[in-house]
């Protein structure tokens, strides 16, 4: 090996060791670890990949074209895409209630193509602060001026455009525009956005309209609105929200995302979206995988099924959950939180989300004491979340039996029950 690799490697192995020191480092199980687990860690929340319903329906999509093929052999750019990806985009489109749509690799791609590309020179952006990490990279090739607002506050975010507005002639006028960027479902806390203040907010604050609302709808997909068309349809705002994403990854099991705008928003990304232009088209497989997703959560079966079962499967984990005597003496001493607790018995939707809060240094602890029960969770750190929150993500599936969350939870307070206990012992040393 060369002397240039060789201080390469002494580098990232130093860091390497500093983030596993920390306890931050990324580990990759092999399949063989989480085999005979419970699943409460995947994002397959409606069990269309564990049950075998999505294989199904993707090899009777493989009957249906027997002349694929496999390949997309080009960029949109080159080719413009083969007529059943088009097909595809025109169908998901017409589904989520949107003028077109463009299908992409996933939706990291989905987002850094919108936000390197679309915001303008003069433009703003404003954003939730707890949006993905890939609306960040999008936003550091961004032309514009971009700012944060404090987590679902909407009195935060309408003071924001108002100072925007008042320092800005471009944007006082009406000559340039502010996007709004926030997500459905958060993917690190399980709340969800106000949709209707935010949009409230916006007309209150820029009285001319020109502002834009973009929605990432990676963890609402599939999950709710007519057929699992989204929050956004859910809620019939469709006019309100021009541009959407939503992703194929989770709730679809399968994989890409499709970014749903108006036919000259689609265009300006396929010409000026510099991951797309030099990027080899999604191929036929990727396509038939979602377009068999969307086949069955649209299904009977997908709502009575999957959907609505899941939003049962929720609501009985926080009924056992909050209502158990030692999560309310775990509250009081700050050895577990739950950032939607006061909220999820009131709100008409359920995410899957489950965010429990741990002190610092105390995630991996608890995710292990599951893991060691053959439960599969996953603990967050820093920079996924922010600093000092660290955190055990769970995702609720419709297939989790009712027996499996009684489990998790009696697990999770056998584990908070020793804390207790190890505190009571400092403090009488």
């Amino acid at each position: 090996m060369s002397i240039g690799h060789n201080i390469l490697t002494h580098k990232l192995q130093a860091l390497l060791d500093n983030r596993r020191h920390q306890g931050r480092l990324l580990y990759h199980p092999l399949p063989t670890t989480l085999m005979g687990t419970v699943d409460f860690g995947s994002n397959d929340t409606l069990g269309l990949s564990s049950s075998g319903l999505l294989s199904a329906a993707f090899l009777r999509e493989l009957e249906r074209h027997p002349t694929f093929t496999v390949g997309s052999t080009s960029s949109r750019a080159v080719e413009g895409g083969r007529q059943y990806l088009l097909d595809l985009e025109d169908d998901l489109a017409k589904f989520h209630g949107a003028a077109t749509g463009l299908f992409v690799h996933s939706g990291y791609s989905a987002n850094v193509a919108i936000w390197s590309t679309l915001p303008q020179p003069g433009d703003f952006v404003v954003y939730d602060e707890l949006v993905h990490a890939s609306i960040h990279d999008g936003l550091r090739q961004c032309r514009a001026t971009s700012r944060a607002f404090r987590h679902n506050d909407c009195a935060a975010l309408k003071r924001q455009l108002e100072e925007i507005r008042d320092q800005d002639e471009g944007v006082a006028h009406g000559r340039q525009v502010v996007f709004i960027a926030i997500e459905s479902f958060y993917s690190m806390d399980g709340d969800m956005a106000p949709l209707h203040s935010i949009i409230t907010a916006a007309r209150e604050a820029l009285p001319a309209g020109n502002y834009l609302c973009v929605i990432d709808e990676a963890h609402s997909n599939g999950l709710v609105g007519p057929n699992g068309s989204g929050y956004v349809c859910h809620y019939g705002l469709e006019e309100e929200f021009p541009i959407r994403l939503h992703t194929c990854g989770k709730a679809l099991a399968s994989m890409g995302a499709i970014i749903l705008c108006s036919k000259t928003v689609k265009e300006a990304l396929i010409n000026y979206a510099r991951n797309i232009v030099f990027s080899t088209a999604p191929s036929y497989l990727s396509a038939a995988g979602v377009r068999a997703g969307y086949e069955l959560v649209a299904s009977v079966e997908g709502e009575k099924q999957l959907r609505q079962v899941l939003q049962q499967k929720v609501r009985y984990f926080y009924h056992r959950l909050t209502n158990d005597p030692t999560w309310q003496r775990a509250r009081r001493k700050d050895i577990l939180s739950l950032p939607t607790e006061t909220t999820w018995s009131s709100r008409p939707l359920q995410s899957p989300v489950i965010a429990l809060i741990t002190r610092v240094d105390r995630a991996n602890a608890l995710a292990e004491h599951l893991q060691q029960h053959q439960y599969w969770v996953n603990a967050i750190h820093f920079p996924a979340v922010p600093r000092g929150q660290d955190r055990v993500r769970l995702m609720i599936h419709a297939s989790n039996s009712l027996a499996e969350i009684e489990t998790v939870v009696a697990l999770i307070m056998e584990w908070t029950t020793r804390q207790l206990e190890t505190n009571i012992m400092r403090a009488e040393l």
